[in-house]
């Protein structure tokens, strides 16, 4: 077992599964284009831990587990929104759809084709975005404050009702 404190550029899955690695280290989001393009905390960074195995000897997988807090617009009041990430996962890296009938429930399936590498940032980037809510909004009645007492329904008269006083 091997355990690396900083974070490979690249992913070489079958060497860092046949050596059971272990990898922790932080990222900034800044350097995930895709999740800094949402938040507002680009320069907070990504905790991450990763643990390499083989399934049933063959298939490389990845236990890991991402913490982060990601700064988004709430969806109804376009404030601040704080969410506090704590993201487990388990992934199969498969080649082929037949790989995957023999991996457990439990691991998500990952295809990555003829590809023995797999970029770092890519990996966490898709985690997280995954973890995203699809709209962010507080918990509770934010920003959105209107008087009831001004709301007045305007009462719409019909166009022909001067038609009626014709006769």
């Amino acid at each position: 077992m091997e355990k690396v404190n900083q974070l490979p550029k690249t992913i070489k899955l079958f060497n860092f599964a046949k050596k059971e690695v272990n990898l922790h280290g932080e990222c900034k989001i800044s350097n995930m284009p895709r999740v800094a393009e949402i938040a507002k905390n680009d320069n907070d960074s990504v905790e991450v831990d990763l643990s390499f195995h083989l399934y049933n000897g063959k298939t490389p997988c990845v236990k890991g587990i991402m913490d982060l807090k990601v700064v988004l617009d709430c969806q109804r009041c376009l404030d601040d929104l704080e969410i506090n990430l704590n993201i487990p996962f388990k992934l199969a890296f498969v080649k082929h759809e037949n790989q995957a009938v023999e991996i457990d429930n439990s691991y998500e399936i990952y295809h990555v084709g003829e590809f023995e590498a797999l970029e770092t940032i890519d990996l966490m980037t898709d985690e997280i975005l995954l973890s995203i809510p699809m709209i962010p909004s507080h918990n509770f009645e934010c920003g959105l404050k209107f008087d009831q007492e001004k709301i007045v329904e305007e009462v719409r008269k019909h166009p022909f009702d001067v038609l009626k006083n014709l006769k």
